[in-house]
Order: structure tokens, then sequence, then C-alpha cells
């Protein structure tokens, strides 16, 4: 499995791994995110780049099916709506992007 990603419902930038951004970059609140499946379940935690989601509880979910992504950041200001359907598979993976293309401040919560 190589790397993949999905791009939030609300921004469309794409979940971010935590090992492609730095600590202190702009972008540093892309890597925690909510994934909301038809089931109803709801996960949060970081995305790693390779479709899984580490808990916040430190349990580890592989993502597949018709899974929808959002940050977190951008699920709490939209007041965390449930699932309506798969986002959209991110082109650069949240990995392979240029420096610039996802600079953008954290949503004000």
């Amino acid at each position: 499995m190589g790397f993949f990603s999905w791009d939030c419902k609300a921004c469309n930038h794409p979940a971010l791994s935590a090992h492609a951004i730095a600590e202190d970059a702009v972008n540093v609140w892309m890597k925690k995110v909510v994934v909301l499946t038809p089931n109803g379940s709801v996960i949060i935690g970081e995305y790693d780049g390779y479709g899984r989601i580490e808990g916040d509880d430190y349990s580890e979910y592989e993502l597949v099916g018709e899974t929808e992504l959002w940050h977190y950041a951008c699920w709490i200001k939209a007041g965390k709506p449930e699932y309506s359907g798969p986002s959209n598979d991110s082109d650069d993976q949240g990995w392979f992007f240029d420096p610039g293309d996802h600079d953008m401040e954290e949503p004000i919560l």
C-alpha cells in the first residue's frame, strides 16, 4: 500500500501526513482529522499517510470503503456534521505537495 489521502469536505485541502509537515508549520493542524463512516462511526486522530488514523485513544484504524474525511478544526467549525457521503481522493496524496500549496491558517473555532 502506498501513500494516499482524501480531501476535507469543508476546505478541500487533504489530510496531511504528520511526517510531511514540520511541527511549526502553519498547516500543522491539517494532520488531525475526523473520519465519518456510513454506519455512524466517528474516528478522531492523526493521519499517517497510509490510510490509517492513529486515534486519540492510541488505537490505529485502517480506513476502507466510503469514508468521509474532515480536518478536525473544519469539522468543529461546521458544527460536527454527520456522514453525508465519501470524500474525494487527494491528488497529492497528502504527501507530495509543493511548499505553500496547503498553507492555510486554522479556522477560528
